[in-house]
């Protein structure tokens, strides 16, 4: 028992030291010192650039500040006005603890400038900058730093959205319902479109069912012109002289604009028909990225023989599409030949057994691939818009949709970013994925269809999150629909 005692008189000695040792290491984190809340910034000078709005416009950094020996946190808001408003109406971002830096992207400050503060297009503004340092003790008042003086030079946004409307184009004059081109990735004010066109005109506008602003041809077909309003007189139109399909690149800041005639297929409609089908014709899908390419996936368990025909009609001078040889069964990359009864008595069919499948035909190479499908047994969310980010191994998994192997529902939130499919979590990257039909791929809410891309092959188009928030999305993986919709 005596020596108990001096265990726990010994421990009872020694631990004021203890704490005392803790405190002072502590301390030593926590105490900021009396440092003064100094900022500053790596430009006073900024002319903002159109054609970079994705560069950092200028970085503001600061120092910690003092907490007066309180060892308490310190949060900072980092505030911008106009010179002389005394930071009235200031634009202020409340930052986290630690965060000792802000930095404006060229196109959010030239929104702000724009939009907050009524600062003209093209126009020198000067503009005050402090920060100011929250001590989280009711003893230490907010610290604030000296004003820094900076001067920015805006710029005139352009439109992220582009529409072609005309009687060349695929949905004539209706502004309601204009045909949209395709932003290009890294290219500020660049848009891309390819599909089919008639012969007639054609022109391009910023904003469904409004006619102006526009964009017409300019001096010459290499060349587009500005038109904002309607009270603009000149309202000169593309001129394409022949129906067929063709590729539009251009871009609305340096008004420069290519249009280009490509390879037309031979059918623009396609009906797989046969025993699978009851003898009715089924309209084929149109590849979302060639058009010399078509599917077909369904569930096909009658099974038997089926061919491709080229209009929904059983005329002998309608011509289909055919197997090499008769009764070809099920495969990849096989043959296919096309004529008419009137060209040739004999019916070839393809002839499989009942299942579900994927049938894609290649009207270019005349390929044809039938090939029975089999589900993936979970999708996965991939991408920085989503939770896990590009952590592969740790990707996000939708929910099966009960009764229906191949439907998947998934709603949580997405933050601003892309985001892609796999389907099978392959560290190697050389899975299998679905992938967007075009670069930067919209949430909207529409039904689109995906790529499906095996081992990693071909383009590698994502979907863009614009907005932040919670989404839900509906994935088939056999018809290579979705839907992804903001809530």
């Amino acid at each position: 028992m005596k020596n108990l005692n001096k265990i726990l008189v010994g421990i009872l000695f020694l631990l004021p030291f203890c704490l005392a040792s803790c405190t002072d290491e502590d301390n030593m984190e926590l105490n900021k010192g009396e440092q003064p809340l100094t900022l500053v910034a790596d430009e006073i000078d900024i002319v903002l650039d159109v054609t970079a709005p994705e560069s950092n416009a200028v970085t503001f950094n600061w120092t910690s500040g003092s907490n007066q020996g309180t060892n308490a946190a310190i949060t900072y808001a980092f505030e911008l006005a106009p010179k002389g408003a005394n930071f009235a109406n200031a634009v202020t971002n409340k930052l986290d603890k630690g965060t000792t830096s802000f930095v404006y992207k060229t196109e959010d400050l030239n929104a702000v400038l724009l939009n907050n503060f009524g600062i003209l297009p093209n126009t020198d503004v000067e503009l005050e900058a402090r920060v100011t340092a929250t001590i989280h003790d009711q003893k230490v008042q907010t610290l604030a730093s000296e004003i820094m003086m900076i001067k920015v030079t805006t710029y005139k946004d352009v439109s992220k959205t582009l529409y072609i409307i005309g009687d060349a184009a695929p949905n004539g004059w209706v502004a309601d319902n204009a045909t949209k081109m395709n932003s290009v990735t890294g290219a500020a004010g660049g848009f891309v479109w390819q599909g089919k066109l008639k012969a007639g005109k054609l022109k391009f506008i910023t904003t469904l069912g409004e006619f102006t602003p526009s964009y017409n041809k300019g001096a010459d077909d290499t060349k587009l012109y500005y038109r904002e309003t309607g009270d603009d007189s000149y309202d000169e139109q593309f001129e394409i002289p022949t129906a067929g399909v063709y590729k539009i690149t251009l871009n609305i800041i340096n008004l420069a604009i290519k249009i280009e005639a490509l390879e037309a297929p031979e059918y623009g409609e396609l009906w797989l028909v046969g025993n699978p089908t009851g003898w009715s014709f089924k309209p084929m899908n149109l590849d979302a990225s060639d058009p010399f390419i078509f599917h077909f996936n369904a569930d096909l368990s009658a099974g038997g023989e089926f061919k491709i025909g080229t209009k929904a009609d059983f005329s002998d001078d309608v011509v289909f599409l055919r197997p090499a040889v008769d009764k070809t069964p099920a495969g990849t990359n096989l043959d296919v030949v096309k004529w008419s009864k009137n060209e040739n008595a004999e019916d070839h069919k393809w002839d499989i057994v009942g299942g579900i499948y994927k049938i894609k035909i290649d009207t270019r190479e005349m390929k044809i691939d039938i090939v029975p499908f089999v589900p993936f047994t979970m999708i996965y969310l991939v991408g920085d818009a989503t939770p896990n980010g590009w952590d592969i191994g740790n990707a996000t998994p939708l929910t099966a949709v009960g009764g229906n192997a191949n439907k998947f529902t998934w709603k949580g939130t997405l933050n601003a970013g892309d985001f892609k499919f796999t389907c099978d979590k392959q560290s190697d990257w050389n899975g299998a994925w679905f992938i967007a039909s075009m670069p930067d791929a919209a949430t909207d809410g529409t039904e689109q269809q995906m790529i499906f891309s095996a081992k990693g092959a071909g383009v590698d188009y994502k979907w863009k999150v614009t907005t932040a928030g919670t989404y839900t999305i509906e994935l088939d993986q056999l018809q290579e629909t979705i839907t992804i919709k903001k809530n």
